[in-house]
């Protein structure tokens, strides 16, 4: 990875781009323009300046393939770019790729004229495949850990942003070891139950991070309505639901081999499809209620979800096996 002064004005790293389009033009004359250019770099968006060369806005790929040629870029053009001053940081540069999920942004002058553009390649020793989703997912954590590189925290500010985290870890697992305690008599009488507590806790941890990723989409892309939100969770519901039975009847199956019973077998896989959808339930509100009180669920909703995913997990299922076993 290079690396780079992130104090440095975005101008120094300005990229030129030969996909500036004029807004006066229709998409037909728009299209001409394009063919007689020699376009080398990665075509990334299509920028349209007026005539004094200030940027008006961005049309995409599929405007430009499909929409009537005789239309102006002024009306198929998005208008709310966005956009960096040349006199921005680096650093400034990065948390809004990061922030905006872009893949490169105009930069302007003092007088709105468009400079060029800084794309995310800036940061990435190999280059990047647009047309791959899962690796434009990628690309943005990459830029994420790249920029908390770059920010230079002492040593004790660093402990002091983590450590509360850590500790809300360690009171999630002391709670669980108290939660045990008060179970000792169902855990002795059936150790199959213990052993299988890590998968259990597992499987929770891993639905409730999932479901608290979803959360975080819907939070960041705040222009969906209520409707579209409900809708999100729903499906996301039914998902969950299909993960839970899966999970829970194939441990509970593979339990048998222990040659303890039956019913402890079914305890487990009544406990696991029980712990994953409060698990999820947990990991999808939790991100919804910060956000809500104004709070960045980004930071804080992973060790919460975490803490409550363990605690309640481990209440539900050793509850559930006293109730059934004894």
């Amino acid at each position: 990875m290079t690396h780079y002064d992130y104090s440095r004005s975005v101008k120094d790293f300005v990229r030129e781009v030969h996909t500036v389009l004029c807004a006066d033009h229709t998409i037909e004359e728009a299209i001409a323009s394009l063919r007689h250019r020699k376009i080398d770099e990665k075509i990334i968006y299509f920028y349209v300046i007026d005539d004094e060369g200030r940027l008006k806005g961005v049309v995409s790929t599929r405007s430009l393939l499909l929409k009537d040629p005789q239309l102006s870029l002024e009306k198929v053009m998005e208008k709310n770019v966005v956009c960096l001053r040349e006199n921005q940081t680096l650093e400034e540069a990065m948390e809004v790729l990061s922030k905006h999920h872009l893949l490169a942004i105009p930069v302007v002058d003092g007088k709105q004229r468009f400079v060029g553009v800084i794309d995310v390649q800036l940061y990435l020793e190999e280059s990047v495949e647009i047309a791959d989703a899962r690796h434009s997912s990628d690309v943005f954590q990459i830029l994420g850990l790249t920029l908390e590189e770059g920010r230079k925290h002492t040593s004790w500010k660093n402990y002091r942003i983590r450590m509360p985290w850590i500790l809300c870890n360690m009171a999630g697992g002391l709670a669980c070891a108290v939660v045990s305690r008060f179970y000792s008599e169902v855990l002795g009488k059936f150790l199959l139950l213990a052993m299988f507590i890590p998968l259990v806790l597992t499987l929770s941890e891993s639905i409730s991070m999932q479901s608290m990723t979803q959360s975080l989409h819907i939070v960041r892309h705040q222009k969906h309505s209520w409707h579209r939100v409900f809708q999100r969770i729903f499906v996301e519901g039914k998902m969950v639901i299909l993960l839970s039975v899966t999970s829970g009847v194939a441990v509970g199956l593979l339990s048998l081999l222990w040659g303890s019973g039956f019913l402890p077998s079914a305890t487990i896989a009544v406990g696991i499809i029980a712990s994953i959808s409060v698990s999820a339930s947990i990991g999808a509100s939790i991100p919804l209620l910060l956000h809500a009180k104004k709070l960045d669920p980004k930071v804080a909703s992973g060790p919460v979800v975490l803490m409550l995913a363990d605690v309640i997990t481990t209440s539900l299922y050793l509850s559930l096996a006293t109730w059934w076993l004894l």
